[in-house]
């Protein structure tokens, strides 16, 4: 074999050695560069994963809170269309002749106990209205159960306190109205609200 072809040889041995080399080289970056590829999406889909959970929480939060502000503004429609009725109930009471108010008044104290009696505290300005009816207040009442006098309180708004030496009972407008708000709400929010 002559120097030429041996170099020649060897030449083509070191170009197929290279040429293996760099094909495998090449192998490994392009798989390199689609490992990189395929982990970049990798990150990109885990980051619109992770936002689009983020914008999730924050739009149900937001939901939320819109949903109970607006729970909250109906009970107030709700609570202040339930006092109007309230209200035009206590107009109307304070529309009353003088008899229908001693009257009204008067069927209350008569539901109280026998032994309920003692003095009628009633604003100042009712004091000449009941005292005129202090007879016909005590119509049935004995002895004791008997209410005694009318006193001036400004405390009381309009109605009556029976206050006795270890008792007082209020039978006032307004507690009255109270207790039929307690007892008549749910049925006059059916009625309002259809609910």
């Amino acid at each position: 074999m002559s120097l030429e072809r041996v170099k020649n040889t060897v030449i083509d041995a070191a170009r197929a050695k290279a040429g293996a080399l760099l094909a495998d080289a090449e192998k490994e970056s392009g798989r390199l560069v689609s490992e990189g590829v395929a982990a970049n999406e990798r990150r990109a889909a885990e980051a619109v994963r992770d936002a689009k959970l983020r914008f999730e929480r924050e739009t149900n939060r937001e939901l939320e809170r819109l949903q109970y502000e607006n729970r909250l503004a109906v009970l107030a429609a709700k609570n202040t269309a339930i006092a109007e009725v309230f209200k035009r109930v206590k107009d109307a009471l304070s529309a009353m002749s003088d008899d229908e108010y001693v009257g009204m008044v008067g069927k209350w104290l008569s539901s109280l106990p026998p032994e309920a009696g003692g003095s009628l505290r009633v604003n100042p300005k009712d004091v000449d209205k009941f005292s005129a009816r202090l007879s016909e207040l005590n119509k049935g009442r004995k002895g004791s159960s008997k209410f005694d006098k009318v006193a001036p309180d400004p405390r009381v708004g309009s109605g009556a306190v029976v206050e006795g030496a270890e008792f007082a009972v209020d039978c006032t407008v307004e507690r009255r109205i109270e207790e039929l708000r307690e007892t008549a709400v749910g049925d006059l929010a059916k009625i309002l609200f259809h609910a």
